[in-house]
């Protein structure tokens, strides 16, 4: 009888310790050990790492309830798109000036011609990339490698 508790209090811990150690674990799949900011999402400046590798845009990471957002900034500060993503399924936010111009996976936008785009960031997991064109800007979010 005690084998049997042992066993269900080991299994027990391990399905419960499971879901939480795939968030933090390895940075191949886009999770990092660092903490993403749970709150701030739609701000101008939220109060979380400006992750962007273009100076011109702010791109901030959040994350709430297993759900990860992905977001880009001018530099004024005016938000331009947002993106959720759970694992390989990808959706647009309604926030940003330029909500209506962001492809993902699953909800593809032709993008028009473009005089140049740019990777504004990206991980192991996600790509960014900002394309402008004399339309505006339009926004990719793909998978890492995937343009």
């Amino acid at each position: 009888m005690l084998t049997r508790s042992r066993s269900a209090l080991v299994l027990g811990l391990a399905l419960l310790a499971s879901p939480l150690a795939s968030l933090a674990c390895c940075p191949s799949d886009g999770n990092s050990p660092q903490k993403l900011a749970s709150v701030g999402l739609g701000e101008s400046f939220p109060t979380t790492a400006d992750v962007a590798a273009d100076s011109t845009w702010s791109v901030y990471e959040f994350q709430r309830d297993g759900i990860r957002y992905v977001q880009a900034n001018d530099s004024a500060g005016a938000v331009r798109a947002a993106v959720g993503r759970i694992g390989d399924t990808f959706w647009v936010l309604p926030i940003g000036v330029d909500a209506d111009r962001v492809s993902v996976p699953g909800n593809a936008v032709t993008i028009p011609a473009y005089t140049s785009a740019k990777r504004v960031y990206g991980t192991n997991a996600i790509d960014v990339w900002v394309y402008q064109t004399t339309s505006g800007d339009w926004w990719a979010v793909t998978p890492a490698g995937e343009r």
